[in-house]
């Protein structure tokens, strides 16, 4: 899944439409709090940086955001617009200090995304005489970027609304000619207002005033001042009413029938109304937010202005998606591209192998909150060391442990690719379970098997094991009986322990213990799995092919979607932190450090007292209670 990292991410409009065309989302920085509030109640596992850029900006960002230079995916945002100190100087990145925009030119330099998404408002292209973009389009290309840009219409793109926005696409230019990015073709079926205002969700909005109320009451819908008696008209405008043009934003209501006009940051400006077509009234904030393209269960936090501002500030999400959708397709023309070059399975076959290992995967991702992340008590003082041993943040730490957590259950779905992939190779067959002797692996040939020492047998038996030291003595001697069991049963075969991690390539006799004694058998051999895929391909280096095409077709299955895999919204940290807020008299680093003892340690003797001043209640069970307000992060 492609990464990205948005700047000046607001409400989430246009993180959410890059998020629906496959994105995964490392970070937002947003310094408006209403917003950050936003963003973090809807997506709890989103990592929302509420902060000032200029203090991020500054930062060494490679090991901020655990990524190293060259490998995010996708920066996305737009920064506010604003005029530079231009005189012709074209000092590059200097010629855009003291912006916004400068911080996200900085990002741009210091992270070297493969693309990057810059949306900004129309006007953007004749401020200051052009002059400001021309700075932005200068900056871009210093950074290493080949632009493309256009104006597009959020109409044209399935939002019931007439919005134009100035789409800039950058491609790093050591990527010419692999990412080939077009914009997005506009659809030919429009929606209207009476598309998108059906049963809305009740919500906070701002009513007009009684003498506005009245006069909107007068004008027809798609109509405005000129509609209704001009002495009417004349008294409202008073001073507009002398003035030039045509003055359509005045007493302007909507139609059902026409797209809403640009949604605003406020409900009702005199010059720039948005009536509601059936109702003498400005939108409610989710009705304007269904004219954004917003989901109705987006929820917007802080009061009614501030959840208009949020929503008239937002890229429309459908119109977000669309773009996006466009960039990684455009990422998906290079990273899709496999060189198929292996005569042993077919590319078909290989990708269905690969998609079938990956659902495996899916009931692992869930995402993990305070109460799963301690579901077998974690040891605090282990993660105390782990985190002073190593030099690591509490986000590493954390993450490292639902990283070992995961992984423990992961074993068994690599044992299956590893079985599994030989179904498909020409003379190998994988019995079901408990079939045909419980072999993991029958391998036949008509022109017989030649075994390292020259002899050759027709059939050959294999038991598949990860790794080399994943048998006790037990289990060891039982397998060899099993395979002795076979060579008499079936004098023309040969049974192999084959192992995925070897101690070294090889095929060699299996010397084990039974009973205490020490056996071995030519036919029965411990075979590394690179020499198995050898034996039963033809080819020397057959695993190693396999394993230079595997990246790219998991890259490749995992952008497909369709595939059960989900994204994690991991939210244990900020559930930690919300114990460590409440723990007084200590730095940070060892309220959170306190936060994690109380995971094990609540009802020991110091540790429990602190625990009851966090929940400040004494009835039932202290864990529980520690779950549950670690949990209030989520109502904020």
């Amino acid at each position: 899944m492609y990464s990205t990292i948005e700047l000046f991410a607001g409400a989430g409009g246009l993180a959410l439409g890059v998020e629906k065309a496959g994105f995964h989302t490392l970070a937002l920085v947003e310094f408006n709090r209403d917003a950050c509030d936003t963003l973090e109640k809807n997506r709890p596992g989103w990592n929302v940086i509420c902060d000032d850029i200029e203090n991020i900006s500054g930062r060494d960002l490679e090991v901020y955001f655990g990524i190293k230079k060259g490998e995010l995916d996708l920066l996305s945002g737009g920064a506010p617009c604003q005029a530079f100190s231009y005189a012709g100087k074209r000092l590059g990145l200097e010629d855009a200090r003291g912006t916004l925009f400068y911080h996200y030119a900085v990002f741009l330099e210091k992270l070297q995304p493969k693309m990057f998404l810059f949306e900004n408002v129309r006007g953007l292209l004749t401020h200051q005489g052009g002059k400001t973009y021309q700075v932005m389009l200068d900056i871009f290309e210093k950074a290493g970027y080949d632009i493309q840009k256009k104006v597009l219409n959020a109409w044209d793109y399935g939002v019931a609304q007439k919005r134009e926005r100035l789409i800039t696409i950058g491609i790093r230019k050591n990527l010419k000619g692999k990412v080939v990015f077009k914009f997005p073709e506009p659809h030919k079926d429009k929606l209207v207002l009476r598309d998108v205002l059906q049963d809305v969700p009740e919500s906070v909005g701002v009513p007009y005033g009684e003498n506005k109320k009245k006069l909107f009451e007068l004008v027809p819908p798609g109509g405005y001042w000129r509609d209704i008696d001009p002495a009417l008209a004349k008294q409202y405008m008073k001073s507009c009413w002398e003035m030039e043009g045509g003055r359509t934003g005045i007493l302007r209501r909507l139609s059902f029938d026409e797209p809403s006009l640009t949604v605003l940051t406020s409900p009702s400006q005199k010059q720039t109304e948005r009536c509601h077509p059936a109702e003498a009234r400005p939108f409610t904030v989710r009705e304007n937010a269904r004219c954004q393209s917003f989901p109705d269960e987006w929820e917007f936090c802080g009061n009614v202005m501030s959840q208009y501002k949020q929503v008239g500030n937002a890229v429309p999400v459908n119109l977000a998606y669309e773009v996006a959708k466009c960039i990684r397709e455009a990422l998906d023309e290079e990273y899709n591209k496999v060189d198929w070059n292996l005569e042993f399975i077919s590319e078909k076959d290989f990708t269905e192998h690969v998609k079938a290992t990956i659902e495996k995967y899916g009931e692992k991702l869930e995402s993990f909150d305070i109460i799963r992340f301690n579901k077998n008590i974690i040891d605090p003082v282990k993660m105390i060391f782990d985190k002073t041993v190593y030099r690591s943040t509490w986000e590493e730490i954390v993450s490292n442990e639902i990283f070992r957590q995961r992984d423990k259950s992961n074993n068994n779905d690599i044992g299956y690719f590893h079985q599994r992939i030989f179904q498909y190779i020409d003379g190998c067959r994988v019995p079901d379970n408990g079939k045909e002797g419980g072999w993991d692996v029958i391998f036949q040939k008509e022109s017989g098997i030649v075994l390292p020492d020259g002899d050759r047998v027709h059939t050959v038996y294999v038991e598949m094991k990860n790794k080399h030291n994943t048998m006790n003595s037990s289990a060891a001697g039982k397998t060899y009986i099993k395979m002795q069991s076979q060579l008499l049963a079936d004098d023309d075969c040969a049974c192999f322990l084959v192992e995925a991690i070897a101690k070294k390539s090889q095929n060699i006799k299996w010397s084990t213990t039974v009973d205490g004694k020490s056996v071995s058998h030519k036919k029965i051999r411990r075979v590394s799995l690179d020499q198995f895929y050898s034996l039963v391909t033809g080819k020397e280096d057959a695993l190693y092919q396999m394993c230079m095409i595997l990246p790219q077709v998991i890259e490749n299955v995992i952008a497909e979607g369709d595939n059960g895999v989900k994204v994690p919204h991991d939210t244990v940290l900020k559930e930690l932190r919300q114990l460590a807020s409440q723990i007084e008299g200590v730095d940070d680093n060892l309220s959170m450090a306190m936060a994690v003892y109380l995971l094990g340690f609540s009802t020991y003797e110091g540790f429990s007292q602190v625990a009851l001043s966090v929940v400040k209640e004494t009835n039932g069970d202290l864990l529980k209670r520690l779950y549950e307000y670690a949990k209030k992060v989520h109502e904020k």
